[in-house]
């Protein structure tokens, strides 16, 4: 129930009184305001955080035994498989459990590229499009965690991507095939 009090302001009664005066009016046509463009601006917001969240990242890092190496934005190592050919795809149905490749979210065409990583690329695969590094398709390996090397020379194809010391080039000669 509203009345006016001696002061010529709005009052609001029930279990507790409280005044409104101008500043109240300006806030609900603010709340007014945002609440008819929560439909459009409110789905723009959660659009822009969810593309934040699964933009692809490859950074460089280094881990001892293999000097300065690229990582996926969660820091797990990125492999090469040597026995990738060009219009082969050397891993496919099961294996890409094991590996599973770095691909780009659905729309999405770039991937973010970490201070000193360049030689990104992408190509199209058979888990959609994925990211390949001076043309080398990218995987990761099951057995790793952030910042570990398992899947170093595995069947004697699976490479991690070392960088030379000093440079963004590979340090190893595996083929190229994108």
């Amino acid at each position: 129930m509203q009345s006016v009090n001696r002061r010529g302001r709005e009052t609001i009664k029930g279990p507790t009184t409280r005044r409104r005066g101008p500043h109240m009016a300006f806030l609900a046509v603010g709340t007014i305001m945002l609440g008819a463009l929560a439909g459009t601006a409110g789905q723009a917001l959660a659009t822009t955080a969810m593309v934040k969240t699964t933009l692809v990242d490859v950074r460089v890092i280094t881990v001892a035994k293999y000097g300065k190496i690229l990582v996926d934005s969660a820091g797990l190592a990125l492999y090469y498989d040597t026995a990738n050919k060009p219009g082969h795809w050397a891993c496919t149905g099961d294996c890409l459990t094991t590996w599973p490749p770095l691909t780009l979210p659905k729309g999405h065409r770039t991937v973010a590229a970490g201070p000193g990583v360049t030689g990104l690329g992408t190509v199209k695969g058979p888990s959609g499009v994925q990211v390949t590094w001076h043309g080398k398709a990218l995987y990761t390996y099951v057995k790793d965690s952030k910042g570990t090397v398992r899947g170093q020379g595995v069947f004697k194809v699976w490479f991690v991507v070392q960088l030379k010391a000093g440079s963004t080039s590979p340090a190893t000669t595996g083929s190229s095939w994108a």
